[in-house]
């Protein structure tokens, strides 16, 4: 049931992503053929913020593998180095934590 959920939702989102493009050609038609810039801009302005929503769906394409949905583990080890390797592990950890954090993932240390 939960994988007829996910490929719903990713049909819905083509779809709807499909009628919103086409319904901002339309506009450009319309705003053409009455000579109404405003109206055009504003029609392109939404196909340039379709566009993104579309590289977003195309990397959430990418990562729908088997084993996508599940934990991963990462291990920042500081090595032979002394300090220096020592700060600079520190550095990394911090950096893929708030990373984790900004993306809405939960991390621990």
């Amino acid at each position: 049931m939960r994988e007829r959920n996910r490929l719903d939702a990713a049909i819905n989102a083509i779809l709807s992503v499909e009628q919103d493009l086409s319904d901002q050609v339309e506009m450009i038609e319309l705003a053409e053929l009455e000579d109404d810039s405003e109206i055009q801009a504003e029609a392109e302005a939404a196909i340039a913020a379709l566009r993104d929503v579309i590289a977003k769906k195309e990397l959430e394409s990418l990562l729908s593998g088997e084993a996508d949905p599940n934990d991963s583990f990462l291990e920042v080890h500081a090595g032979a180095g002394g300090t220096e390797s020592q700060d600079w592990a520190e550095m990394l950890l911090r950096m893929y934590t708030r990373w984790a954090e900004r993306h809405g993932c939960k991390a621990s240390s």
